[in-house]
């Protein structure tokens, strides 16, 4: 399986807790997608998850909304 470099590969910080995020592989439903995992809590961070963010989808859409 190749491997995709769509997110940079350098130590990155977990935008929640601060520690150490690693780039692994994970198995969806479809197919299987690289992106980082924190050590300490456990958060997921993939390509998906970052366009989302930049278009102000998810919970900052929803809480614009309840405004």
């Amino acid at each position: 399986m190749k491997r995709e470099k769509s997110i940079q590969e350098y130590q990155m910080k977990c935008y929640h807790c601060g520690s150490v995020m690693v780039y692994e592989i994970f198995h969806g439903p479809e197919e299987p997608f690289w992106g980082w995992r924190c050590l300490q809590c456990g958060k997921i961070l993939d390509e998906v998850i970052l366009e989302n963010r930049q278009a102000g989808t998810g919970r900052q859409k929803w809480e614009k909304r309840r405004e």
